[in-house]
């Protein structure tokens, strides 16, 4: 099974294509640069693999949490090479998963503890996601500053950026945060949920802040 995966959310832009042998074939792309670099990337990996789009068996997507600019480039990208076969479905897959996946696969013993991923919504606000016994216990959601207080002390967190949280709330839990492994990255793809290329949507886990402030003015 050739299988193509596209990541816009984790560190870097991640473009993964995994060949029937089970070869894998890797795109990173460093945050400075935007998603027009994306599609030259998969025509990259595809040439490199000795294929073509149309050989392609599987497709997986990551929908978030994280920048919704980035999974809407991806998005399109993806429905854009999948034009002319709309029924078509896609893996999708949290971003937050990997980062889980990446840190327990390199840190045994954290397999069985309380652990919370942790990506920077905004300057008060984190995508928070958590995990007990390899399990995802806690769905994406935004959370402010009384939830990473109160809700998440006995928990381990992860992912580079729950250092700026850790800092900013002078939080006392422990941080650790690994590189994102593709057998990682591939395995979430392969547990997630599939979705018709025609529906595929961004995970939605705030309003843009012009909307929200709008909104307050009306309640006023």
């Amino acid at each position: 099974m050739n299988l193509l995966i596209i990541s816009t959310t984790l560190k870097n832009i991640l473009v993964v294509l995994k060949d029937e042998k089970n070869k894998i074939y890797t795109r990173i792309l460093t945050e400075n640069k935007s998603g027009n670099y994306l599609a030259k990337a998969i025509k990259e990996v595809v040439e490199e693999s000795k294929t073509n789009i149309k050989n392609i068996d599987e497709f997986g997507i990551d929908i978030g949490p994280g920048s919704f600019t980035g999974i809407r480039v991806a998005i399109s990208t993806l429905q854009g090479l999948l034009i002319d076969n709309p029924e078509k479905e896609v893996y999708t897959f949290f971003s937050s998963d990997v980062l889980y996946r990446s840190v327990v696969n390199n840190n045994n013993h954290l397999k069985k503890k309380k652990l919370a991923v942790l990506k920077r919504a905004r300057e008060n606000a984190a995508y928070a996601s958590i995990y007990e016994d390899g399990k995802r216990i806690f769905d994406p959601q935004m959370v402010f500053e009384d939830f990473l207080k109160d809700s998440m002390n006995n928990c381990i967190l992860i992912n580079e950026e729950a250092e700026y949280f850790k800092n900013k709330y002078k939080l006392e839990n422990e941080v650790f945060y690994s590189n994102i492994e593709e057998e990682s990255l591939i395995a979430e793809t392969l547990k997630g949920k599939k979705v018709k290329i025609k529906n595929l949507e961004p995970l939605y886990l705030q309003k843009p802040l012009a909307v929200e402030n709008l909104e307050k003015r009306k309640t006023k």
